[in-house]
């Protein structure tokens, strides 16, 4: 058996994955429930959380208002909520097998979404949120020990934001629910502009 059965009620084939099968709906339900770090983090922290982070570190941070833009970085891991959240040590050890697998759904999610363009043309910036997203979560959500202070070379010369911290209670008490809401009337909010900044006036 090589398709998986998501929220919405579709089977979606992990190899030959229809577009028709991938829904927003579906990935935020997944998305929200799919902890980072493999659960090794302070406290639940999902991929859903992550992905509203990146987005807000492209606004604030980044001064990116393009919804085109913004959309291809709440997407950005969109399509882990059919393969799952494999860490990158993890990724590197799988090797190649894996990257094929990630990248065969990573690509039907983007064609599910109108992405291709987008997910291209503003890559190195959704690349640089995720990085900075990253050193946030480390610096709030993992331990901080002795045993704990081998550099990442991914976060070299990367710094967390300072005007928000992921330990604060206020986010720790919302549900996965919550999350799972957050991004998708994110998602409903950006594809609705997106729409509209491709609407052509007579």
């Amino acid at each position: 058996m090589s398709f998986i059965t998501t929220a919405c009620g579709h089977e979606l084939h992990l190899t030959s994955p229809r577009p028709g099968a991938i829904t927003a709906h579906g990935i935020a339900h997944s998305l929200a429930q799919i902890n980072r770090f493999t659960g090794h983090a302070a406290r639940p922290y999902s991929v859903a959380e992550h992905s509203l982070l990146v987005v807000t570190i492209m606004q604030r941070e980044l001064g990116i208002g393009c919804p085109h833009a913004l959309l291809a970085g709440l997407m950005h891991d969109a399509h882990e909520a059919y393969c799952g959240d494999l860490h990158t040590p993890g990724k590197r050890v799988v090797g190649p097998a894996w990257d094929r697998f990630e990248a065969t759904l990573c690509q039907a999610v983007r064609s599910a979404f109108a992405l291709h363009s987008a997910s291209g043309v503003h890559a190195d910036t959704i690349k640089r949120a995720d990085l900075i997203a990253l050193a946030t979560e480390r610096r709030d959500l993992l331990p901080q020990t002795e045993a704990t202070t081998t550099p990442w070379a991914s976060l070299n010369g990367v710094h967390g934001i300072t005007w928000l911290r992921l330990n604060d209670p206020h986010r720790a008490a919302l549900s996965w629910a919550d999350w799972r809401d957050a991004w998708l009337d994110l998602y409903e909010e950006l594809d609705f502009a997106r729409n509209e900044s491709l609407t052509v006036t007579p």
